[in-house]
């Protein structure tokens, strides 16, 4: 997943127009798997729910959209370096404070009393630090849980122990100054010491501010994928919707196909390129077939846009990331207008994450 600047709605109405999780499918089929051995893998795709019967289970119907929940709510760590004199963990909290452009308000001192060295990167006093807290519904006993999924790695902060910051956005500087507290980004500093068995740039780290430790430890794997004919990609089991479908570049043909297996799962991917000659990604077809339930419990089309592309073939992860959850599926696409979203597998509520990234871009 990668760190890029944000603007939230422009994902949402990505995520709900061209990006909707849906379930269905039907009889046996084949997959040859194009590996150095040519060997095959035979799938049992027969007897599978209806629509109404997956409606009748409690799946949201297939032309509903998905809901994003705020029950994770999930954040970013970055390096903080550049002007500072130092280098330092830093989580943004700004997606969920809300800020102003009034010169008078409250999230900030006046940053006219500070000078050239601090306005940049400055530690909030009580008064800022309580306000912070009580426009977020963060208590100075919760914990900031941060967790890689790549490397098994989970550290945990007291929130009491945790520096409150502000900082200048990336797309500001001291020489654009006089700025308002809108032009910062406000959130909690980690010392960089305690965060040396993460990734360099922490890539593959998620944060949650809580009481309890939402994510579960080792569960989470790397797809794995294999070259397949394009036609044995399950096309005439997909679910789409006429809307969905409309998403899809039609000047667009087949390129390769994948699938990857796991315990739970066959996956399977079909990518659109503009054509033989010009290999440019356009879209990417997930279906996600559950071996235990003999049905399609994810579907969704990716496409290429002036806010999103298409991740490359390695990025993506599966497996069970949060406790009592289902489990998640995610890395299909990178996001420069708005944040990334991890989602649920076979979830009934048909819901997913969103990661609070503070995009600015």
């Amino acid at each position: 997943m990668k760190r890029i600047f944000t603007v939230l709605m422009i994902t949402i109405f990505t995520v709900l127009s061209c990006s909707e999780k849906k379930k269905g499918t039907n009889k046996k089929d084949e997959i040859e798997v194009e590996n150095e051995n040519k060997t095959d893998t035979e799938i049992k795709i027969s007897n599978l729910e209806t629509s109404d019967t997956l409606n009748s289970i409690g799946y949201s119907d297939l032309d509903n959209q998905t809901t994003y929940t705020k029950e994770l709510d999930l954040f970013w760590i970055r390096i903080m370096e550049g002007k500072l004199n130092k280098k330092v963990g830093f989580i943004s909290l700004s997606d969920i404070y809300p800020l102003s452009e009034n010169q008078d308000s409250l999230a900030i001192p006046n940053i006219e009393n500070l000078d050239n060295n601090t306005i940049q990167y400055f530690k909030l006093n009580s008064t800022y630090r309580k306000r912070l807290l009580s426009k977020t519904n963060i208590s100075e006993t919760d914990s900031v849980f941060i967790y890689d999924y790549s490397k098994d790695v989970l550290l945990s902060f007291s929130v009491n122990k945790l520096n409150a910051v502000a900082c200048l956005n990336d797309y500001m500087d001291i020489k654009d100054c006089p700025c308002n507290q809108i032009d910062y980004m406000i959130g909690f500093e980690v010392a960089n010491n305690s965060l040396n068995r993460l990734g360099e740039y922490f890539s593959d780290a998620l944060v949650f501010i809580g009481k309890e430790n939402p994510f579960t430890r080792g569960q989470m794997k790397p797809i794995i994928w294999k070259k397949i004919k394009t036609e044995k990609f399950p096309l005439e089991k997909s679910q789409l919707t006429e809307v969905q479908k409309k998403c899809k570049n039609q000047n667009a043909i087949k390129g390769q196909a994948y699938l990857s297996e796991t315990d739970k799962y066959h996956i399977f991917i079909q990518d659109y390129i503009l054509s033989n000659t010009n290999m440019v990604l356009e879209d990417r077809h997930l279906i996600v077939f559950d071996k235990k339930l003999e049905s399609i419990v994810h579907e969704t089309l990716f496409s290429s846009s002036e806010g999103s592309s298409i991740s490359l073939i390695g990025d993506q992860w599966t497996g069970s990331l949060f406790k009592n959850k289902p489990d998640v599926i995610f890395g299909f696409e990178d996001v420069s207008f708005g944040c990334p979203t991890i989602d649920f597998i076979n979830s009934k509520d048909n819901i997913y994450v969103q990661i609070n990234c503070d995009n600015r871009h």
